[in-house]
C-alpha cells in the first residue's frame, strides 16, 4: 500500500488486469553491473577505433552524446539520430578522421564490426540468471505482451548479444527497446509512455520489472504502471518515487505468474507475492 500522504493526481496503481510485462535487462534478467562494465566497454571500443578517433576525446564525446540522448524530450528523432548528430558535432575532423563527413560511413561500419567481433568477448563480466528464461516464457504463456525494456542507449547488436548472455533471444519479445527504434530513454517517463504506445497497452495494465529504483521503478510507477523490484543488484535505494515498491526474487515472480488466477484482476485485489509482504500495485 502507498504511505499516507503520497496520493497524487498521477495514478500509481494499475488500471486493470495485466496485459504486458516490461523486463529490464542488466541487473534484472542478466547479472551485470553496469558501473563495472561500462569503463571496460568504453576502453575496448576506443581502442577498436583508435585509427579513426583520438581515444580520450572520443570517449569523452560519446559520454556527452549519450547523456544528451538520455535527457532528450523531443520525440521527433530516434535516439540513434541524436546520438550520432551529437557525437559528430563534438569531434574536430582535423583530429578525428572518422568524424569527417566522407569517412563517417567507415566509422559506422567499424562500430558494427566491434559489436560483432569484440563486444562478445565481454561476456566474462556477466552471469546468467537461471530463472530469466523461464520467467519470460511464463509471461508469454499467459498471453501477455513481453518487452525487453532495457535503456535504449546501445544499438540492437549490443543488446542482442547481452540477451544471448542471459540465455534469451530477441525473438522472445514483442518489443526490444534499442538505440535505433526509440525516441526516449530511462529515466524519462516519456520512455515508458512510448513503450506502452508501441505495444498498444495502457500503462495501467503494464508491469515493469527492474532493479534500478531511479531508472526502472519510480518513472514507471509515475505513469501508472505496476512495478516489481528484482532483488540481487538493487540500485538507488531510498529513491522517493519508489517507496514501498513490491520486491522479491525472480523466482518468486515466476511462481506468482505461473500460479496466479488469470481470470481475475490480481493487481486490483492487491495480493502479495509468496514470501513478500509488499502488495503488488
Amino acid at each position: 500500500m502507498r504511505p499516507a500522504g503520497t496520493e497524487t493526481a498521477i495514478p500509481s496503481g494499475p488500471g486493470g488486469p495485466v496485459e504486458a510485462v516490461l523486463f529490464d535487462l542488466d541487473g534484472t534478467l542478466l547479472e551485470l553491473d553496469m558501473d563495472r562494465f561500462l569503463p571496460v566497454y568504453l576502453r575496448r571500443l576506443a581502442a577498436w577505433v583508435a585509427d579513426l578517433f583520438d581515444p580520450e576525446d572520443f570517449v569523452r564525446q560519446l559520454i556527452r552524446a549519450t547523456t544528451a540522448v538520455m535527457e532528450n524530450r523531443d520525440r521527433s528523432r530516434t535516439n540513434a539520430a541524436l546520438l550520432y548528430e551529437t557525437l559528430w558535432a563534438g569531434l574536430d575532423p582535423a583530429r578525428h578522421p572518422g568524424a569527417r563527413p566522407d569517412r563517417r560511413e567507415q566509422a559506422l561500419a567499424r562500430f558494427e564490426r566491434f559489436y560483432r567481433e569484440e563486444f562478445p568477448k565481454l561476456q566474462f563480466m556477466a552471469r546468467r540468471r537461471p530463472e530469466a528464461a523461464a520467467l519470460v516464457e511464463a509471461a508469454r504463456a499467459r498471453g501477455w505482451k513481453v518487452v525487453l525494456a532495457t535503456n535504449p542507449i546501445f544499438p540492437m547488436a549490443a543488446i542482442a548479444e547481452r540477451l544471448r548472455w542471459a540465455g534469451l533471444d530477441v525473438g522472445q519479445f514483442d518489443l526490444v527497446t534499442v538505440l535505433e527504434n526509440m525516441h526516449s530513454c530511462k529515466p524519462q517517463p516519456d520512455y515508458y509512455l512510448e513503450v506502452a504506445d508501441r505495444i498498444g497497452v495502457e500503462p495501467g495494465r503494464c508491469l515493469m520489472v527492474g532493479n534500478d529504483l531511479r531508472q526502472d521503478i519510480a518513472p514507471a510507477r509515475a505513469v501508472g504502471m505496476a512495478v516489481y523490484v528484482a532483488e540481487g543488484l538493487v540500485l538507488h535505494e531510498g529513491e522517493p518515487g519508489a517507496v514501498d515498491a513490491p520486491r522479491g526474487t525472480l523466482g518468486q515472480l515466476l511462481q506468482w505468474i505461473v500460479k496466479s488466477d488469470g481470470n481475475r484482476n490480481t493487481f486490483a485485489n492487491r495480493p502479495t507475492l509468496p514470501g513478500n509482504n509488499a502488495p503488488l500495485e
